[in-house]
């Protein structure tokens, strides 16, 4: 792995939960960043930085996107995305928004001249297996949505794009990244869902028994990751990222109940079957590619989210 200093770095997605993140890591190492989003970013809480622009516009744009790839070493393309609760509705939509505007801009990259492309991937639905120890990156994988079916599609294209092309490209199989600032109206997260019921006083309904284990990645481990797969020069394709702990989701409840102090009432429907019961992820390969671990263990990211919901969701009298 090699380290730049004055890097260009194009995040794409970047007012989005992990962007914003990592558009705050990047910075926090030297780089210089282009921030891309469909919406102006400009005045909406990121920091005052002279190494900071924004750029405003539609990633199904091909003159757009041409644009804010010029001059970049790096993308970090964070958008377009869908949802895994969403994705199975229209199968063809899905490949359109998901598959092909994403390829199209790793294409529209490697024309520019980009010498990386990092794609963050899903280690919660790519494998689609249950497995009772922690999941390598060689382990099958059969996606039971078609949100993982887009993103080991998308796997798959960069890594015959890197081969063909030249650009290096990484596909970053995330577990479930939570912490601060993400939303709970998404479709995605279980824990900001936990905190807004617990905040709100509200029931929240668990699909299953609460017994399904998961792996919670914090969101700052996630943001260090992606950079440092920004800077990889090596041969992996694929790298899980993952905190390598499991926990069911009755676990995780309860942990959020008792560090908010707030009571988190649960309800419980009938488990889905697009639902695996377990899925932890194996980091050993990001420790001996990357260099990266998690640092940041589950109660204390619990602890810092915590301390962000009730400072930024709970009503004033």
């Amino acid at each position: 792995m090699t380290d730049q200093r004055d890097r260009r770095v194009c995040v794409l997605g970047a007012g989005g939960f992990i962007g914003r993140h990592v558009v705050a890591e990047c910075l926090a190492h030297g780089d210089r960043v282009r921030a891309v989003d469909v919406i102006d970013l400009a005045g909406t809480g990121f920091a005052d930085d002279p190494r900071l622009e924004f750029r405003c516009g539609q990633l199904r744009d091909t003159g757009f996107v041409r644009q804010v790839l010029q001059g970049v070493d790096v993308v970090i393309c964070l958008a377009p995305n869908s949802l895994p609760a969403t994705s199975n509705a229209d199968l063809a939509a899905e490949i359109g928004l998901h598959v092909q505007t994403t390829l199209h801009i790793a294409e529209l990259a490697q024309q520019a001249g980009v010498a990386r492309f990092v794609f963050p991937s899903s280690g919660g639905t790519v494998y689609g297996i249950d497995s009772p120890t922690p999941i390598a990156e060689d382990a099958p994988t059969r996606p039971r949505n078609a949100y993982g079916v887009s993103k080991l599609a998308i796997e798959h294209y960069l890594r015959v794009l890197s081969m063909l092309r030249g650009m290096q490209t990484v596909s970053l199989r995330i577990s479930n990244p939570y912490g601060i600032g993400q939303r709970a109206d998404s479709g995605q997260g279980f824990i900001a869902m936990a905190m807004r019921r617990a905040f709100g006083g509200e029931t929240m309904t668990i699909w299953g028994d609460g017994g399904a284990v998961r792996d919670f990645l914090y969101i700052g481990d996630v943001a260090r990751a992606m950079r440092l797969a920004s800077l990889y020069d090596g041969g992996a394709e694929v790298i899980n990222i993952g905190s390598g702990l499991g926990y069911s989701l009755r676990e995780v409840a309860r942990m959020v109940e008792r560090i908010t102090g707030r009571e988190l009432r649960l309800s419980f429907e009938q488990s889905r079957r697009i639902d695996v019961a377990k899925n932890v992820l194996d980091n050993a390969l990001a420790f001996q590619e990357l260099g990266w671990r998690p640092k940041i263990p589950i109660e204390e990211g619990l602890r810092r989210t915590a301390e962000w919901w009730e400072m930024h969701h709970t009503p004033q009298g």
